[in-house]
């Protein structure tokens, strides 16, 4: 799963919205940047299979019991409680509301389950876990693109939708910047489901351009705001 977990941070729009656009969909992807930054750090890790290079999207074989386990996501929910903490600290309001809060860290909640249909079975409930979950939607491609840019889409509209028009003016007074930005996120999808690796150094190359492009899109999403 990839621009799908943004969709929980445009949903959470609706409901935060005094919270930035681009904090909210930075909290749904917040377990994925944590993989990314503790394989830098060696602690998780993952390497380019061959095989499933053959078979499918995000050709990697993953080491990731803490960052993607059922109980790593929960305690995740820490992290979605340290953005939170960060934008209270950093807000310009004087009194954060709780359901501000709450809605930052249920963004970062709901990466467990919109992970579930695109994983291999690699995803556990505890790190040490023998069962491991997945329905292999990263083996079927098309099918995958189809369903991330469908979940994609869908808290999109929800945005655009239902946000307060005051929390609209970035693309309301520019067109450009929406168009701009859904092509960016379907151009990721696409090479998320259809693209090749081009090296198989993924500690000190791939792990910083999939952080990178987290916090780009999350950057970028925001500007749909103001």
């Amino acid at each position: 799963m990839w621009i799908g977990h943004y969709t929980s941070g445009l949903i959470a729009k609706t409901y935060a919205p005094g919270v930035p656009l681009s904090l909210l969909c930075l909290a749904g992807a917040i377990p994925d940047a944590t993989f990314f930054v503790l394989n830098f750090l060696g602690i998780e890790a993952f390497a380019v299979n061959d095989e499933y290079s053959k078979r499918g999207c995000f050709p990697y074989a993953t080491y990731y019991p803490y960052s993607h386990s059922l109980l790593g996501m929960i305690l995740m929910g820490s992290k979605g409680m340290g953005l939170a903490a960060a934008y209270k600290a950093i807000s310009k309001r004087h009194d954060v509301p709780l359901q501000d809060l709450a809605v930052i860290v249920a963004a970062s909640a709901s990466h467990f389950l919109l992970e579930l249909p695109a994983h291999r079975e690699d995803v556990k409930i505890v790190p040490n876990d023998n069962i491991a979950l997945g329905f292999g939607l990263s083996d079927k491609p098309a099918v995958l693109f189809a369903l991330e840019t469908v979940i994609f889409f869908a808290g999109l509209w929800v945005y655009t939708t239902l946000a307060p028009l005051a929390t609209r003016s970035g693309y309301k007074n520019n067109m450009n910047i929406l168009k701009a930005v859904v092509a960016f996120m379907v151009i990721q999808q696409a090479h998320f489901c259809f693209g090749t690796v081009p090296t198989y150094e993924t500690r000190f190359l791939h792990a910083p351009m999939f952080l990178f492009e987290i916090l780009a899109s999350s950057w970028a999403l925001g500007k749909l705001e103001s």
